[in-house]
């Protein structure tokens, strides 16, 4: 397992599917980066030479992924709630944001939509 940026991403993984574990990379974005580092497409992340994987790290630390956007995300809906929008109040009680259904279909909405406001006011 190689250790980047505090997270482990698999050695036996091509680099680009490896890349999409740390939070805020895609598939698109993953494969644009070995392009740039030129790294070829099969290349598994085992393989990938010291200097690399560096470059890699150095070009990861400018972009904002993992803790940074998720922090981002949650002043965002926080924003959304102290203006005291629709969409913010909907979060803060956990019922479903864009328009969906409730009268059956709420339970994942609850499940997911009141983690960044609930864990805050308790």
């Amino acid at each position: 397992m190689l250790y980047l940026l505090g997270i482990n991403l698999p050695d036996q993984k091509l680099t680009h599917i490896a890349l999409t574990s740390l939070y805020g990379i895609g598939r698109r974005q993953a494969v644009n980066l070995c392009h740039q580092l030129e790294i070829h497409p099969l290349c598994r992340l085992k393989d990938v030479p010291e200097d690399k994987v560096t470059l890699l790290s150095q070009k990861l630390n400018t972009m904002k992924i993992d803790a940074t956007l998720k922090k981002q995300q949650r002043e965002r809906i926080e924003e959304l709630y102290n203006i005291g929008t629709t969409r913010g109040m909907r979060h803060a009680i956990g019922l479903p944001v864009n328009g969906q259904r409730t009268r059956t279909n709420r339970s994942t909405a609850s499940r997911l939509n009141g983690t960044f406001l609930r864990s805050k006011r308790k």
